[in-house]
């Protein structure tokens, strides 16, 4: 006997040529009767029987067998999510460097040139002017707001700071 020809082949990119809808209505399985068969679960009891005292209370009672907490929040409350970010410390412009002129472009001393003497631990530029020369003392700046020249200034030949 010949193997019959399978009635959704597939075309190229292994994508079948029917929906599984429209293999369902090919296959007229709409018109079989669906048999589920139930497997046997045996559910735990969660009551148990009490014999009460007196004539006129039924004799009986269903008293459950783990009690309700006796207190309950009266409004769901949300779980904060979980925050995954690493604090990452942040990159210095590879333009920008211990040394090198850069010219401040917002706050009081904007348009004015000035050295960059470090990075602070909190991604801030530690900049002076220095204050001698042009007035500028010793300020935290954001790099997003200088633009770093090509010149540089040895450190060592600025005047000693405690920075």
């Amino acid at each position: 006997m010949v193997a019959h020809k399978p009635r959704n082949t597939i075309l190229p990119g292994g994508v079948p040529k029917l929906s599984r809808s429209a293999v369902y209505h090919k296959r007229a399985l709409y018109k079989r009767k669906k048999v589920a068969v139930k497997a046997s679960v045996e559910v735990a009891p969660t009551h148990k029987t009490k014999t009460v005292q007196g004539e006129k209370n039924g004799g009986t009672r269903q008293v459950p067998l783990k009690r309700q907490p006796r207190f309950y929040p009266t409004e769901d409350s949300k779980k904060p999510l979980n925050n995954r970010r690493k604090v990452k410390p942040t990159k210095l412009r590879g333009s920008i460097s211990p040394g090198s002129v850069l010219i401040l472009l917002a706050g009081v001393h904007r348009g004015k040139r000035v050295v960059c003497l470090k990075q602070l631990p909190s991604g801030l530029l530690l900049v002076t002017g220095p204050y001698k020369i042009n007035g500028v003392p010793l300020r935290r700046v954001d790099q997003a707001y200088v633009i770093a020249t090509s010149t540089k200034v040895d450190l060592p030949a600025l005047p000693r700071y405690s920075y």
